[in-house]
């Protein structure tokens, strides 16, 4: 059901989320942690590397320019991992989310990513400067 609900979300809401998205805040905005993506590499390592070796997400985030960060949020997490869709907790799926940042070298900084009050949706995803 988690991944029905997420994926419709996704599905309705990705016209509507990309127009209120606003330009300011990108992924090159330092908007994860260090220790975050440490934690998120670790997560990875058990949760996707069967299937996503590291260099995988480069193309798809290039893929995705422009869209809120959210939106790969709500995919990941209604998808993956294939095995079992949507069976870890939100927590899990941001700091991945954070360490796959951190692999196409958009810089940490102080504030941890956060799927809370939608935080996500105003995070575009932006060409690494």
């Amino acid at each position: 059901m988690r991944f029905a609900v997420r994926l419709l979300t996704t599905v309705l809401g990705l016209g509507a989320a990309s127009a209120a998205i606003p330009e300011s805040l990108t992924v090159n905005d330092r908007v994860f942690t260090k220790d975050q993506a440490e934690n998120g590499e670790a997560l990875y390592e058990v949760n996707c590397i069967a299937c996503h070796d590291k260099k995988y997400f480069r193309p798809v985030l290039k893929a995705w320019e422009g869209q809120p960060l959210g939106v790969l949020f709500n995919v990941m997490s209604a998808s993956m991992p294939q095995s079992n869709p949507g069976a870890l907790p939100d927590k899990d799926y941001v700091d991945i989310l954070a360490y796959i940042l951190s692999q196409s070298r958009y810089p940490a900084g102080d504030s941890e990513l956060s799927v809370e009050n939608g935080a996500l949706d105003n995070i575009t995803i932006a060409a690494r400067d």
